[in-house]
């Protein structure tokens, strides 16, 4: 197996453990990914209406799941209904793949992020929209993307979203 192969599966191993710790909890399989979804797909699942037309309750709720689910806020502006977050994770390397880096002067990942970026604006005259995006990212030890792509996942947001509907309910309740 050579060194590239090996990082590759092991970013992938980490990719899927992240996903399924982070978000739900599924059985991990070496299936090979199904197709990627079209643009309009993508916009669907991404996008979720709720039947309430305060923005700033909306906003909060989605705020609130993304701190629960470990994510740091960097900007959040409710004129625009913009909330931008990432989440952080250390990649840890055993001592033979250190080694067999140094040894080939390749880079390891170092950390992987996990982007997201909300959309809150107000919908009809009864509801308000919100379209999510995360991106995941994998870095190297300067800080530079060795690997960035969008989660095409539809069960990653249905899961979202399930948690955003808690969080709007408790929001509503005043909890």
């Amino acid at each position: 197996m050579t060194a590239v192969s090996h990082w590759h599966m092991c970013c992938r191993t980490v990719l899927y453990m992240f996903i399924a710790c982070t978000l739900f909890p599924s059985c991990i399989s070496d299936n090979p990914p199904p197709p990627q979804p079209s643009q309009l797909e993508m916009r669907t699942f991404q996008t979720r209406e709720y039947d309430t037309y305060d923005g700033k309750l909306v906003m909060k709720a989605v705020l609130n799941v993304l701190q629960d689910m470990g994510f740091i806020v960097n900007s959040a502006d409710t004129d625009l209904g913009l909330l931008t977050a990432n989440r952080w994770t250390n990649v840890e390397h055993t001592r033979k793949e250190i080694k067999q880096a140094q040894k080939e002067e390749t880079a390891l990942s170092t950390s992987i992020v996990l982007d997201c970026t909300a959309n809150i604006s107000e919908f009809g005259k009864t509801q308000t929209r919100v379209r999510v995006n995360f991106q995941q990212r994998v870095l190297d030890a300067g800080g530079n993307a060795m690997q960035a792509y969008p989660i095409h996942d539809a069960k990653f947001y249905q899961t979202f979203f399930s948690q955003v509907d808690k969080g709007i309910f408790l929001q509503q309740e005043g909890v």
